[in-house]
C-alpha cells in the first residue's frame, strides 16, 4: 500500500456502499414478502422483528462485555473522585476555610 494514497475516501465509499446494499436488500425482502402476505404491514413487522433479534444477539454476544467494562471504569473514576473530594474537604477543614455550614468559602 502506498503511503501517499488517501485511506479515508475509499473507506467511506465502502461503508456507504455496504449500507446502501443492506437497505436495498431489506427493502427487496419486504417487497417480496408483501406479495405473499398481500399487505405491507406484516412483512415490515416480520423483517423488523428479525433484525431486532439479530441486534439483540449481537449485543449479548459482543457488545455487552464492552459496556460492562466501561461501567466498571466509570465506577473507578467515581470512587477516586469521592476519595479526592474527601481529601479536599479534610484539607479545607484543616486550614479553616470552611464556613459554619461546612462548605468551602
Amino acid at each position: 500500500m502506498r503511503v501517499d494514497r488517501p485511506f479515508f475516501v475509499p473507506l467511506a465509499i465502502t461503508v456507504v456502499s455496504a449500507l446502501t446494499a443492506v437497505l436495498l436488500f431489506v427493502s427487496a425482502l419486504v417487497s417480496w414478502l408483501a406479495e405473499f402476505f398481500g399487505s405491507l404491514k406484516e412483512p415490515c413487522l416480520l423483517v423488523g422483528a428479525f433484525l431486532a433479534a439479530i441486534a439483540f444477539i449481537v449485543y449479548r454476544v459482543s457488545l455487552k462485555s464492552y459496556f460492562r467494562q466501561i461501567s466498571d471504569e466509570l465506577g473507578v473514576i467515581y470512587s477516586v473522585s469521592r476519595v479526592i473530594r474527601g481529601w479536599l474537604d479534610w484539607a479545607a477543614a484543616l486550614i479553616g476555610t470552611t464556613n459554619k455550614d461546612g462548605e468551602v468559602d
